[in-house]
C-alpha cells in the first residue's frame, strides 16, 4: 500500500500532484517521474524510477513516498535538500530519523 508523506517534497517541475498520486496509486506512472520514498527495513531514503512499483512483490509492502521527482538529478536534488534540512533542523545527516519524526 502507498502512503504519501504529508507535506511532500517536490521538484520545481512536478505540477498538479493530485493527479500523479492517483495515477502512481492505478499503476499508470509517468515517463520521467521518480520516486523518493522511506525504507523501514534499512532505515534510509530511497530513490527510484516508479515503473518499479508496478512489480507484483511490491503490492503488498508499505511504500512511505516522501517526494517525486522529474528526473533523476531532480531527485537528488530532493534528497541534499532533505539532508540539508536534518542537519540544520537536527545538527544530524540522518535524513530518515528526521521525516519519521514528522518535522
Amino acid at each position: 500500500m502507498m502512503h504519501f508523506y504529508k507535506e511532500l517534497y517536490l521538484s520545481p517541475d512536478i505540477r498538479n500532484t493530485g493527479r500523479l498520486k492517483h495515477k502512481l496509486k492505478t499503476g499508470r506512472g509517468s515517463l520521467n517521474l521518480y520516486v523518493l520514498s522511506l525504507n523501514d527495513e534499512g532505515k534510509r531514503l530511497e530513490f527510484f524510477h516508479n515503473g518499479i512499483l508496478k512489480q507484483k512483490v511490491l503490492h503488498d509492502r508499505d511504500i512511505n513516498i516522501v517526494g517525486l521527482a522529474s528526473g533523476r538529478d531532480e531527485c537528488i536534488d530532493l534528497i541534499m535538500r532533505i539532508v540539508e534540512e536534518a542537519h540544520e533542523a537536527t545538527g544530524a545527516y540522518d535524513a530518515y530519523a528526521y521525516l519519521k519524526g514528522e518535522r
